[in-house]
């Protein structure tokens, strides 16, 4: 597979009765119509932060960096990119609710009866919210890589989540299976042309693909692209990370929206790569030295990025992964 890819051709309710039946009038090409009572019951909360970038993209902002039960774990910026015959939801949410939440928002501010989605990484907090949207109508799509990562963790996340935010929360919240992404027709005579799929191989996790709105140039970056917090570099491909953001520069972009987080700027790829490179210098240096792992997530340190947040939390694990790593290449044969 070509390392710069993009796909095909560039991929009980407390509300009141009144707000009941027009739900209903707006949710009436649904696959599943038995569905339309039980998705507007309890836990429909207060709506994500709205934000219109221009007059075909929207994103739903998340709340904070990290999985809380304060915030339901709806941390993920979620996007919508309309075109003139459909349109895109970006990422599904952490579970059921979140996925209502975000297409009760969509169905007020757009009337397009035809959605698809797109799932960019196969993890809770992007693609829980997936088979809800299915049942909803909207087809969902996503990486092969990333589809099978889902199946066979999101059962486990569930759990997780069911602990961390509460079993009410998590209910209805079911695994997805969503489509290969090829699949999505984004070829240059297709209505959806003006958006693209950018497949960097396995970069942050396994399937990560970003999105691209090529006449606004507004990057949905994922995980990928970050700045002022420090990522988890457990699952990722390190080398092949820093080649896509540098690919990344080449492109022109307006904005990006990362997977958490306040929306950035293009250079947001300079500050992305510069933790990575100094994550992989200091590590490569100590391992060099014949340092044992736990002395080098001691003195891994790199002050310059102390304020960035998370840093405490992940700075010494990310040390570690990145030692690991060295150390299985180099005890690979090849």
């Amino acid at each position: 597979m070509a390392f710069w890819l993009v796909s095909k051709g560039e991929v009980l309710s407390s509300k009141p009765q009144k707000y009941v039946n027009e739900m209903k009038k707006k949710l009436k090409f649904l696959r599943y119509p038995i569905l339309v009572v039980t998705l507007i019951l309890p836990f429909c909360t207060v709506s994500a932060q709205t934000e219109k970038l221009n007059q075909e993209v929207w994103i739903f902002l998340g709340n904070g960096y990290q999985i809380t039960a304060e915030n339901k774990g709806r941390v993920t910026n979620i996007g919508y990119i309309e075109t003139e015959e459909s349109g895109i939801i970006i990422n599904a949410g952490i579970s059921h609710y979140h996925a209502q939440q975000i297409f009760e928002q969509i169905s007020e501010i757009s009337n397009k009866k035809e959605l698809n989605a797109i799932i960019t990484q196969g993890t809770q907090k992007f693609a829980l919210g997936a088979f809800s949207l299915e049942k909803l109508g909207v087809r969902t799509y996503a990486h092969p890589r990333a589809v099978s990562q889902m199946a066979q963790r999101c059962s486990y996340c569930i759990q997780y989540l069911r602990e961390t935010l509460g079993i009410a929360e998590m209910k209805h919240t079911e695994v997805d299976e969503p489509s290969d992404i090829a699949l999505l027709n984004l070829s240059p005579n297709s209505p959806l042309s003006d958006i693209a799929v950018i497949d960097h191989g396995d970069t942050r996790s396994n399937g990560v693909i970003m999105i691209y709105h090529k006449p606004s140039e507004v990057l949905f970056a994922g995980d990928v692209v970050f700045s002022g917090i420090v990522p988890n570099i457990k699952e990722s491909n390190l080398p092949r990370w820093k080649k896509s953001l540098k690919l990344l520069r080449e492109l022109p972009i307006s904005t990006i929206i990362p997977g958490v987080g306040p929306k950035l700027t293009k250079a947001a790829i300079s500050d992305s790569l510069a933790y990575l490179e100094a994550l992989d210098m200091t590590t490569e240096r100590l391992y060099k030295d014949n340092q044992d792992l736990l002395s080098a997530t001691k003195n891994g340190d790199l002050s310059q990025f102390s304020n960035w947040s998370l840093y405490n939390e992940r700075h010494s694990n990310n040390v570690m992964y990145r030692y690991l790593q060295i150390e299985e290449d180099e005890l690979t044969i090849k």
